[in-house]
């Protein structure tokens, strides 16, 4: 029987990254780049206003009130060619180029207008004859705050510059990578292709839900359990169905199953008279590199090999096929997408005794919860073991005991494994 850590690592050991394919970029959250983004232009391409307001050089507000003559607007999205001069101002858009002639933007909130001549349809100047000639009037603001040179300007290339490396190969997409990417122009990129995955369930006590359910039945919740901790993954696991404790029936499924690169195989691992599972593998011939490990619950767990697939025989009962997901499944996916396949602990301090037997590395339920920058750890006190799924429910996490502990006192520092990274 092997120790979790030795398991981990002949597990990873057999996986190797998956080839890359090139994704819409509306499909790529949850993957993993496989390229390097490179910056093909500076961001922001250009000086931009960081507010609506009105374009100014800070020169002209040294002894504020000043009152400026607005020569026009630049909305977002247009550019006129406007050149500010001593003693002038152009109202301008969030997002919008800085003229020529002005450093900074004030705020429409600082400024007010102080002259009434406008043209009917709104422009910021209007024509008159005075005395035979064309005559222009500017609409007076008057600004009632000072501003630096530089305020509230976003200077061309200050976010990203051209030909910066901007997403790092092996980067998990997430929305935000998602949305650099498309403030780049980028449609499409490339990521680590998926693998094809198989859920199976075994038992012939195995109810779909939405069934009647017969005395000596259960529903069949291991293969939900899976396909949804898959599908957190951004995976899609083909459901099988459940095969039958019948050597012929569970051949058909398995061999059904190895046609994928990854098959997982709820219950049948034991070594009850109706776990056939490991016999059936070997006959179909998977190699078994390893079953049973040292941890509680899910001390059966195998793991096999065919070619290029790779098989994971999980406990029937519920919580051990959480666990078993969690510790040795996931890490083994998340390498094979070029995720990092480390699990994620954290320190908790427990703030109850615990007691309880040694012999193989527990995980227990707990809730936590963050007091300051303290993790609190409460143990789920009606915890029946581990087909006790509705205990997971009050919980958010498992809390690691070494085997040779047979008690931690209140205040004990305790490593944590969270359900969900």
């Amino acid at each position: 029987m092997l120790e979790l850590e030795e398991a981990t690592l002949r597990i990873l050991g057999r996986i190797r990254k998956r080839s890359a394919k090139t994704v819409a970029l509306e499909e790529a959250l949850g993957f993993v780049l496989a390229e390097d983004i490179v910056a093909p232009f500076d961001m922001p391409p250009f000086n931009k206003s960081a507010m609506d307001g009105y374009a100014v050089s800070s020169t002209d507000i040294d002894s504020p009130p000043v009152r400026l003559r607005c020569t026009g607007e630049v909305p977002a999205g247009s550019y006129s060619k406007f050149a500010i001069k001593k003693g002038e101002c152009v109202k301008i858009m969030t997002g919008s180029p800085i003229p020529e002639g002005a450093d900074s933007v004030v705020m429409v909130e600082v400024t007010k207008s102080v002259s009434s001549r406008q043209s009917a349809v709104g422009s910021r100047q209007s024509a008159v004859r005075r005395g035979g000639r064309r005559v222009v009037d500017y609409e007076q603001i008057e600004v009632s705050k000072r501003v630096k040179e530089g305020e509230n300007v976003c200077f061309r290339g200050e976010e990203i510059k051209n030909g910066a490396l901007v997403l790092q190969k092996g980067t998990l997409i997430r929305a935000v990578e998602v949305s650099v990417a498309a403030s780049l122009g980028k449609a499409r990129i490339k990521v680590y292709e998926a693998p094809k995955i198989a859920v199976l369930t075994t038992g012939s006590e195995i109810v779909e839900p939405g069934r009647r359910v017969g005395y000596g039945k259960i529903y069949n919740s291991n293969a939900h359990l899976i396909r949804s901790l898959l599908s957190s993954m951004n995976l899609k696991g083909e459901y099988l169905g459940i095969a039958r404790d019948d050597e012929k029936h569970l051949t058909l499924r398995i061999k059904a199953g190895l046609k994928y690169e990854v098959l997982i195989i709820s219950g049948g691992v034991s070594q009850g008279d109706y776990d056939l599972v490991p016999r059936i593998l070997k006959k179909c011939q998977v190699r078994e590199v390893f079953h049973k490990v040292s941890i509680k619950p899910g001390k059966p767990f195998l793991f096999g090999v065919r070619g290029r697939t790779l098989v994971f025989g999980v406990p029937g009962n519920p919580v051990s096929t959480y666990l078993s997901f969690l510790v040795l499944i996931r890490p083994a996916l998340n390498k094979m997408m070029g995720k990092d396949a480390s699990c994620s602990i954290c320190k908790g301090i427990l703030m109850s005794d615990f007691h309880g037997r040694g012999g193989r590395k527990r995980f227990l339920p707990v809730s936590t919860r963050m007091r300051g920058n303290i993790r609190e750890v409460f143990p789920v006190t009606t915890y029946h073991g581990s087909a006790d799924m509705a205990a997971l429910v009050r919980a958010d996490s498992f809390m690691i005991v070494e085997r040779e502990l047979l008690s931690l006192k209140k205040g004990s520092e305790v490593d944590i494994l969270a359900f969900s990274e």
